[in-house]
């Protein structure tokens, strides 16, 4: 059961409004006496061209906020919705969190979302949560006789079986398949072996059943999985219809406490706007704030509309992408960034896979997101400090 919390302080989230395209930046700023709470409310459009700012009041009793907006004071010409919201208290990580319904006289009611950081307990710790082969791997599969690469994730479950996702960035689209693994702690060596397909966007396409013996190393901000396929086409055996082979790399990122909850606080803003799942494929490491980040097409171009966020702010909007690298110069402001590829236009060949490079001046490193139109690839960018 969740004891009584404080309210008083500032909360930050978003109001949305079903059927319509704007989502909204929410903040109230409360303080509390008892069960009563009063303050202020700020909402802004998320072109930043309107904002408004208003009176409150409420009653808050530590599991549930009812909240009054009473009077706009900004501007003085008023024409905005007073709002009424019925919010329910949570707790998840690091996060306090009010989610719930608003209405207002003449207006279309919609969900409202806010959340902030706990206070009462320590949230910022640089413990390592513990290695595990289960969970989600990430990264990219060559082959040899090809000029482009694939997208490629495992997601291993306590059993010793799992699910591989193979994207192509040229014909073929996207495939799923059921795996089994096994791994030497002594040697650092682990195995995978794909049984079959379980599920394909394109019937007519003929994947490899993949198998694989790589090896585990360790990043400061990653582990890494390294090593050669080889494989055969589906419906023929390894003698009949074997595949040409290749190399595959695979990451994991090592988290912590603090890390977790940058990652939840900004993926479950971008989540409740846009109403698609945050997933993070890799950790970066660069050396200076001031990077450029690169964007292109490096299989067919197929007409892929994307825009980039980076720490819940649009730093590319609406962009197709080419052949050509597109390049925006950012300076990172925070020690972890997340930088999300949000799908706009998925092109004739779905789902999106983009080559993406963060380039910090003295070296440029290159990976692949994959997105679609329910769920976002996303990259932690950390600034490296010298502990």
């Amino acid at each position: 059961m969740l004891c009584a919390q404080n309210g008083s302080g500032q909360w930050q989230g978003v109001l949305t409004q079903p059927g319509k395209t704007d989502t909204f930046f929410y903040q109230v700023d409360l303080r509390q006496t008892g069960q009563s709470v009063s303050g202020t409310s700020y909402s802004r459009s998320t072109d930043g061209k309107s904002a408004a700012r208003f009176t409150l009041t409420g009653v808050w009793d530590g599991k549930q906020l009812v909240l009054q907006e009473i009077e706009q004071t900004e501007p003085k010409n008023g024409g905005w919705c007073l709002k009424y919201a019925l919010l329910q208290y949570t707790t998840n990580g690091g996060l306090e969190q009010l989610a719930g319904d608003w209405k207002a006289s003449g207006c279309t009611p919609g969900k409202l979302f806010l959340q902030r950081p706990l206070t009462n307990q320590e949230i910022i710790t640089t413990a390592e949560e513990p290695f595990t082969w289960q969970g989600r791997w990430t990264g990219q599969l060559s082959q040899s006789d090809r000029d482009y690469g694939f997208f490629y994730e495992l997601n291993l479950q306590n059993d010793r079986v799992g699910e591989s996702r193979i994207v192509s960035e040229d014909n073929g689209g996207s495939a799923k398949h059921d795996l089994k693994y096994s791994f030497s702690n002594k040697d650092s060596i682990f195995i995978i072996k794909e049984l079959k397909v379980n599920h394909k966007t394109d019937p007519q396409w003929k994947w490899c059943i993949k198998s694989a013996t790589l090896r585990l190393q360790r990043t400061a901000s990653a582990y890494t999985l390294t090593g050669n396929w080889q494989g055969y086409l589906e419906g023929y055996t390894p003698q009949t219809g074997k595949c040409a082979s290749g190399k595959l790399y695979l990451e994991k990122p090592i988290e912590n406490r603090q890390i977790r909850q940058l990652e939840q606080q900004h993926s479950q803003l971008y989540e409740v706007e846009n109403r698609r799942e945050v997933r993070v494929s890799r950790v970066i490491e660069v050396q200076k704030p001031f990077i450029r980040i690169k964007v292109w097409d490096s299989g067919i171009v197929d007409g892929d509309v994307i825009t980039l966020f980076l720490n819940g702010k649009k730093i590319l909007n609406k962009y197709r992408v080419s052949k050509t690298k597109y390049a925006v110069p950012v300076t990172l402001a925070e020690d972890n960034n997340f930088l999300i590829l949000h799908a706009e236009d998925l092109g004739s060949i779905p789902p999106n896979t983009i080559a993406v490079s963060v380039d910090d001046g003295t070296k440029e490193q290159m990976l692949v997101l994959s997105s679609d139109l329910k769920t976002s690839g996303a990259v932690l960018v950390k600034q490296f400090k010298i502990q």
